[in-house]
């Protein structure tokens, strides 16, 4: 019989969504996805400004080794691969004055 658990599948249809084991008819809709998608939105933008900040604070610090390391064309803005390389070679350099006869 329906009330021990056999027969009618429509009582099992409604045990099993009780159970987590379909998907939920009505509740939500369309609000809700819009809410969901609001939050996913703000925490984007949250992640973008972060990202934005961090690259600022990058490029500054890069700014600020551009200043202090020597450069013989100061028409041309080093890229930071070859701010790197300079001013491995200028603290290498320093590095022997320390080190020499």
């Amino acid at each position: 019989s329906a009330a021990r658990g056999g027969g009618s599948s429509s009582g099992g249809a409604r045990v099993a969504a009780a159970a987590g084991g379909g998907r939920p008819r009505g509740g939500g809709g369309p609000g809700l996805r819009a809410q969901v998608s609001g939050v996913q939105k703000q925490r984007r933008l949250a992640a973008n400004a972060r990202e934005r900040r961090r690259m600022h604070g990058l490029n500054h610090a890069f700014d600020q080794l551009r200043n202090v390391i020597p450069s013989f064309n100061n028409d041309k803005k080093l890229s930071k691969y070859e701010t790197l390389q300079m001013a491995q070679i200028y603290i290498s350099a320093l590095a022997e004055l320390l080190h020499g006869p």
